[in-house]
């Protein structure tokens, strides 16, 4: 355990140091890669902001709205009788939209029913079982300009019906 500890607290440093000390001693001009590497990610950022604040006009919309709500209520009636508590319908639904929403929903779960409990830990499992699709494909396809992501989209969301069908199992065996 003493050396996942040293490799804990060593490991960033030595990389952080030991890659430019590599590439310095191959003859590769470091600063000046560093500073062209960063341009093209500004670049990338600002080609993509359009995107990202689409999405985020469109989760504002959905919230604001009461469409959130509504579409939490319709699906904790299918999922409630599966076992699913309706606690957990609004991070389900969240998650994959809003990173820091679903967090926010984690933490509101967390704080009512503590980190430990059954709930607690369902809402943690649940906040790690699956990433923000929508963010996710909003970034990486709006920088390399695609418009055209349906399919990727479904494929994801699928996905993400899968993270949570797994972490659902799991804590159902750990709270068996």
């Amino acid at each position: 355990m003493r050396i996942l500890s040293y490799v804990g607290t060593y490991a960033f440093p030595v990389i952080l140091l030991g890659v430019p000390l590599y590439a310095a001693s191959k003859g590769v001009k470091v600063y000046e890669t560093f500073v062209k590497g960063a341009e093209e990610g500004f670049k990338i950022a600002l080609g993509t902001l359009p995107y990202l604040v689409a999405v985020f006009a469109a989760i504002s919309c959905f919230r604001g709205s009461g469409a959130l709500d509504l579409f939490a209520s319709s699906l904790g009636s299918v999922l409630t009788p599966l076992g699913v508590p309706l606690d957990m319908v609004p991070l389900l639904l969240i998650r994959p939209v809003s990173g820091s929403g679903a967090l926010a929903l984690t933490g509101d779960l967390l704080r009512r029913y503590g980190p430990d409990s059954s709930m607690g830990i369902l809402a943690s499992i649940l906040q790690g079982a699956t990433d923000t699709t929508f963010y996710v494909v909003t970034l990486y396809f709006g920088s390399v300009r695609e418009k055209r992501t349906g399919q990727v989209l479904a494929s994801c969301l699928i996905g993400d019906a899968c993270g949570f069908l797994a972490g659902f199992l799991v804590w159902r065996l750990i709270a068996a």
